[in-house]
């Protein structure tokens, strides 16, 4: 199926966002999907993933968050995952304004942090009624850095955020820091790639977003999702960033209907093909099943007295 890009802006609780909506040509309007990024990363790096909805005939709005590529926001670079949360829920509501869109079929899609603000953007809003979640990475942030960065390290990190705290209250900025510093052969010029290839991308964000990471824990809201369809693709290869760990403690907690898929890709494995390929094959049938072809609840007629007579009719048999 082909498609056209549209550059679209929508407001997200008085700040404007920017989006590239993917619409597949249809004569009747199709399902919606909102499309989140990892952290500050910034919409063009979803043109990996978008085509592939695309394609399968979903309308897909890849998203940038507020103070982050092409939306609108200060302090800039602030990575604030409950604000993000707020940003899923308004592109929901700017999809529902598309003609193009079936505003009763939208679902929400995310990669790495992207995908846990995707869950908790869907426990808050019924709107969503379907969500995929590639390459999950933080659904309880203390647990999570403690764990990336070991005591000792983590101790010294809340030792600085004391510090930027008191420069605040002093009247000056949050610190800027580096959002990403990879290890690892494959992976550590990533963010230098990153810039290269996406003009509006910068690999720094606010002291402060830490502490906003640390508070972000949408494990302990994920058993309030169900019985919204929750599909996590998770990587079972080498990645120290995207821990299988945290994608099984928190889908333990999730209620049916549920799936994880655990494929052996490194890092990157979900990122690239033939990983990418086989993630989106799933994410399709998954949006494709519980999405497009999903029935949808509807309510019962108040009894009436002809209605109800069947109750009280005498059974007949042959």
């Amino acid at each position: 199926m082909t498609w056209q890009t549209e550059r679209v802006d929508f407001n997200s609780l008085g700040t404007r966002c920017a989006g590239d909506l993917y619409l597949p040509e249809s004569q009747d309007p199709v399902p919606g999907l909102v499309l989140g990024h990892s952290g500050v990363m910034v919409k063009e790096a979803l043109a990996a993933f978008a085509p592939y909805f695309a394609r399968a005939g979903f309308a897909a709005l890849a998203i940038d968050y507020r103070t982050v590529g092409s939306s609108d926001g200060e302090p800039r670079g602030q990575d604030h995952p409950q604000r993000q949360v707020e940003d899923f829920r308004s592109a929901i509501s700017y999809l529902q304004t598309r003609p193009e869109v079936d505003a009763e079929r939208i679902g929400l899609w995310g990669v790495s942090i992207g995908g846990s603000v995707a869950v908790q953007a869907a426990v808050l809003d019924r709107r969503a009624t379907c969500v995929v979640v590639q390459s999950p990475s933080v659904w309880d942030g203390w647990r999570y850095l403690e764990r990336m960065l070991g005591r000792a390290e983590f101790r010294a990190l809340r030792d600085h955020l004391d510090q930027d705290w008191q420069h605040r209250f002093d009247g000056e900025e949050s610190a800027r820091v580096p959002h990403l510093a990879l290890e690892g052969e494959t992976v550590k010029d990533s963010p230098d790639l990153a810039e290269a290839l996406f003009p509006s991308y910068r690999n720094e964000k606010t002291l402060d977003s830490t502490e906003h990471m640390l508070t972000f824990a949408p494990e302990h809201l994920i058993s309030r999702l169900a019985p919204t369809p929750l599909l996590m693709i998770a990587n079972g290869g080498w990645d120290p960033y995207h821990a299988l760990e945290e994608a099984q403690s928190a889908f333990a907690k999730a209620g049916e209907p549920k799936r994880l898929e655990v494929l052996p890709y490194d890092v990157l494995g979900l990122y690239t093909g033939p990983g990418l390929d086989e993630a989106m094959s799933m994410a399709t049938d998954w949006f494709d099943r519980y999405l497009r072809q999903a029935r949808r609840a509807t309510a019962t007629p108040t009894p009436t007295r002809e209605s109800a007579a069947f109750i009280t009719k005498e059974n007949t048999h042959d």
